[in-house]
């Protein structure tokens, strides 16, 4: 079989993972590299393959590249992907897909435009778990739903070393890093909310914590983000019939049904960090290859209707970046 061939835009933290778990499947390779940094493309071309450009651009134009692959900071994502878009090749773009609503939709009507395939690298919406917990309310499993909690609070600053959680230039904070995946877990299980509020904590132009209120009309999702304080990753739904709870959520390869003293255990069996990655990238390859010119599990509508929501929780915080 031949293998699908990749650029890779940005080799950080996140792009060394996903080289890591996708390469041994033998149905990816790497074929052309950038970073901002030289060193770390080189050294990243060594462990994972590809040939180092010294333009982001002519790494995407390389005529054996398939489809880019974006692990920059968000405040670049816009940018690279119309770049990607210009020279016709398709993307799968880290989250946050971009910083506002506005950059979405602008990289989705250029996509549309050329026809050519886009997609944010929401990896929980590529994997089984998330599906399930969906299929568990959409056929009424817990019966109607009276309140959802949503964690994702750890104390990274503390102890991750980059600075890039921190810096406002490159859209550091908690909201855009850490808080699209409550947000985008909530958006799709339940749609868009009615009503939208935000507190947050600022401190030195960025966003460190943030209670979210997603308001349906007859329940609301409550929503704890942070970056300094330890409250857990988690999600529980409860219903009239059932509860539904999801340890880490974001990369659940288990989840849990309880209807009274009925229990209900769904596992993705045999599912690594790895494998999560490597769902989503096998998926989108195959989208590619087929022709296909949107993602069937991370749509445009859903990518920007997560933005509006992020948008919406800026807008009430307060929180503007530099470069807007």
């Amino acid at each position: 079989m031949e293998k699908f061939r990749w650029a890779y835009i940005g080799c950080g933290i996140i792009a060394h993972g996903t080289a890591k778990a996708i390469l041994p499947s033998g149905r990816h390779e790497i074929v052309a590299v950038w970073n901002r940094t030289r060193s770390k493309a080189d050294a990243f071309s060594r462990l994972y393959g590809g040939k180092v450009y010294d333009t982001a651009e002519s790494a995407i134009a390389d005529k054996d590249v398939q489809g880019v692959y974006i692990a920059l900071t968000a405040d670049k994502h816009a940018e690279y992907m119309k770049l990607c878009i210009k020279h016709h090749k398709p993307v799968l773009c880290e989250k946050p897909f971009t910083v506002s609503t506005k950059e979405a939709r602008e990289v989705f009507d250029l996509a549309a435009q050329e026809k050519v395939y886009v997609a944010e690298a929401m990896w929980t919406w590529f994997n089984q778990t998330a599906l399930k917990v969906k299929q568990w309310i959409d056929t009424g499993r817990i019966g109607e739903v009276r309140s959802v909690q949503v964690n994702y609070a750890m104390p990274v600053i503390k102890f991750y070393r980059s600075d890039r959680l921190t810096d406002p230039a490159r859209a550091g904070g908690a909201i855009l890093d850490v808080g699209v995946y409550p947000i985008r877990y909530c958006l799709g299980l339940f749609g868009m909310p009615k009503r939208i509020t935000c507190q947050g904590k600022l401190e030195n132009g960025i966003d460190l914590s943030e209670r979210v209120m997603l308001d349906y009309g007859s329940y609301s999702c409550e929503i704890i983000i942070s970056l300094e304080e330890f409250k857990g990753e988690k999600v529980i739904i409860k219903g009239s019939k059932g509860t539904i709870r999801v340890p880490w959520f974001h990369i659940a390869r288990k989840t849990r049904l309880c209807q009274g003293l009925k229990r209900e255990v769904f596992i993705d069996k045999g599912k690594s960090i790895n494998d999560l990655y490597l769902s989503q990238f096998d998926t989108v390859a195959a989208e590619i290859t087929a022709g296909k010119l949107e993602s069937t599990m991370v749509t445009a509508k859903s990518s920007i209707d997560t933005m509006k929501i992020l948008d919406e929780c800026r807008k009430q915080m307060g929180l503007v970046y530099p470069f807007e």
